[in-house]
């Protein structure tokens, strides 16, 4: 039952039906300590809005018409529903006397209900309607912008390999120049060693200077001793030293050592000396 009509509107259609509308919360049906599951029916209002929740066989059902269906209320939640909508400022009214007969009630007096999921508010299924249609739209749209994209998806995945192949080849690149240059460093190091070693070996060969003053000493001591030395003696030492001639050139080059060009300068200053005492006789 519902309407937008006055209580007393109401209260006297109510009267040609033999029924009497009683405040819930009053001081007179307080008084009585009825139990509201023993009642059949309650009336409720709340600024011109009025729905019934009323008892159909042994179950308790809300009829709001903002529901999508009637609410199935169990006994022992009656009464606190009752006073949830006290709180929230509806006026409740009980329903006295005989209610005519419905075929739903005879019905439940046979059967129960199971309700297995709430009904919702008319506006509340109305928005979730309207949100699921505004997912499926999305979904759509995201499907459609995927399908469009997935070139676009290889094309990058193509990019990344051929950045990912460019930075591999200037690593190897890097690697290459590195390698030259610690391999001209390298050469660099060994031609400065080669310089550095140079002077240090040809410095400990005598020059040629003193290779000069050597051999003037040693022809001077030659000098003095043949002075001193019998004739005889002399002239053996010629024989050994024109012996000594007759090696071959070449010991004169590479082979020959420092006492082997002391001796061949010796030698030939001998050989001069004799020569001159010779066209002197």
């Amino acid at each position: 039952m519902e309407s937008i009509f006055h209580e007393k509107v109401i209260s006297n259609a109510l009267k040609v039906w033999g029924l009497e509308l009683i405040l819930f919360n009053s001081p007179e049906y307080q008084r009585l300590r009825i139990d509201p599951i023993n009642e059949r029916s309650f009336i409720c209002n709340y600024k011109e809005h009025w729905f019934t929740v009323r008892k159909l066989g042994k179950q308790w059902f809300n009829l709001n018409s903002l529901l999508t269906g009637p609410e199935l209320i169990s006994d022992t939640y009656l009464a606190l529903f009752l006073a949830q909508l006290q709180q929230e400022g509806y006026s409740i009214f009980v329903v006295k006397g005989d209610l005519p007969d419905c075929e739903a009630d005879q019905l439940l007096q046979m059967i129960r209900v199971q309700q297995m999921h709430r009904p919702k508010l008319i506006g509340e299924e109305l928005a979730q309607l309207k949100e699921q249609r505004v997912q499926k739209t999305d979904l759509e749209h995201v499907l459609e912008v995927n399908d469009g994209t997935g070139m676009l998806d290889e094309d990058e995945e193509e990019l990344q390999r051929a950045l990912a192949l460019s930075r591999q080849e200037i690593d190897m690149e890097d690697e290459e120049a590195d390698l030259r240059r610690a391999i001209q460093l390298s050469m660099q190091g060994t031609s400065r060693n080669r310089c550095q070693d140079i002077p240090q070996t040809s410095g400990s060969h005598p020059t040629s200077e003193e290779l000069r003053k050597r051999r003037e000493a040693y022809f001077e001591k030659q000098q003095q001793q043949q002075q001193q030395q019998p004739p005889g003696q002399l002239t053996h030492l010629c024989e050994k030293s024109s012996t000594s001639c007759e090696a071959p050139d070449r010991d004169l080059g590479d082979s020959m050592s420092e006492e082997d060009m002391l001796q061949a300068a010796v030698t030939m200053s001998l050989e001069t000396v004799r020569s001159k005492t010779e066209g002197k006789k």
